[in-house]
């Protein structure tokens, strides 16, 4: 049985990999980036005109990346950054600084969602748990009604990763790419109904021989 972990669980983890052994937040996002585009690429899709939506949490950076490596490869791709960037985590500036210095300007606004073959979902990631902002919510509403496939990276945004129940608005997925475990809220409730295909990606988290022992022993720190 493929064991799955909470939202708070796979931030200890995340944390873990980052601080203790090491492995730069950076790298996490061009391994993320890469395992999406794997599932992107695999033949299920229409590449001809991709759209990423991205947020301003370490998930939009994982967007940015997204957009900067499909364009890098000929991809026709437009990056969609929702919210003040001045706001964006240092992770999240970062990758649009470097997006913006191989060429890609972002985009922010859309007026047509129709228009794309296929839309990454980098808006939120595990650490939403307050209702999704209505603005943002019925940019959601949107990308639902358009019917165009919605690749989504960790889980579909406005999923509660640990209880799979909507805050607010919740993009429904043809499929969601998520990384070192799957998340609880995938499995469950709302968050099945709205996941698509799940695809969990190794890329890099640290895996420990015995999980459950592992996270109580963060937890106690």
């Amino acid at each position: 049985m493929v064991e799955a972990v909470t939202a708070q669980e796979m931030q200890l983890l995340d944390r873990y990999t980052i601080e203790e052994i090491g492995m730069p937040p950076l790298v996490l996002m061009e391994r993320t980036a890469q395992s999406v585009i794997e599932v992107l690429a695999a033949g299920k899709y229409d590449l001809s005109h991709v759209l990423v939506i991205a947020g301003l949490s370490n998930n939009g950076g994982d967007g940015i990346v997204i957009s900067r490596l499909l364009s890098q490869k000929g991809v026709n791709v437009d990056l969609l950054i929702l919210g003040d960037e001045k706001r964006a985590s240092a992770n999240t500036s970062t990758q649009l600084k470097i997006a913006r210095n191989y060429g890609i300007e972002p985009k922010h606004r859309i007026n047509d969602f129709k228009n794309y073959s296929v839309i990454v979902d980098a808006l939120f990631g595990i650490g939403l748990s307050k209702p999704v902002p209505v603005k943002l919510g019925e940019i959601i509403k949107r990308v639902n009604a358009a019917n165009i496939p919605v690749v989504s990276v960790d889980v579909p945004s406005g999923i509660n990763a640990t209880t799979g129940e909507i805050l607010g608005s919740a993009i429904r997925a043809s499929a969601t790419v998520t990384f070192g475990y799957p998340k609880t809220g995938l499995l469950k409730q709302e968050g099945l109904k709205r996941a698509g295909d799940i695809y969990v990606k190794d890329i890099g988290i640290f895996r420990p021989a015995n999980l459950e022992e592992f996270l109580t022993a963060q937890r106690e720190e």
